[in-house]
């Protein structure tokens, strides 16, 4: 089940992503709503993914239905990738609200492809 919630919640907030990149320069409203919605989206499945993992099962991803198809060094690395994707998130969400520009344009740069990568990676690297 919470592999289920993960999944498609990560598959919505890539939508919602996508979408506010396509209004980046068209409507400035719509960007606003799809990219926070997009955040919220991530955070809320970053949460269901730590609760059933770490609360409900005491760490064993396995038992909470995430299992591994791939070598622990490549679990390792997706999960350091998405550490790092997940912070910038956080850079992105701050230099749009108070509107540093250069800062937000250039971490969109990495933000967007490294979110696309971890995405992927994840459908791959765990099944249920």
């Amino acid at each position: 089940m919470a592999y289920h919630l993960v999944n498609w919640g990560m598959t919505l907030a890539l939508a919602l992503y996508l979408a506010g990149f396509y209004f980046r320069r068209r409507d400035l409203a719509k960007h606003r709503v799809l990219m926070s919605a997009g955040v919220i989206v991530t955070l809320a499945s970053a949460v269901a993914l730590i609760f059933a993992v770490h609360v409900m099962h005491g760490g064993d991803r396995e038992a909470a239905g995430f299992l591994a198809a791939a070598d622990e060094w490549v679990i390792l690395t997706h999960r350091a990738v998405a550490s790092v994707t997940f912070l910038a998130m956080f850079v992105m969400v701050w230099s749009g609200a108070t509107r540093r520009r250069k800062i937000h344009v250039n971490t969109a740069r990495f933000f967007l492809p490294a979110f696309i990568f971890v995405y992927i990676s994840g459908l791959f690297i765990f099944t249920n």
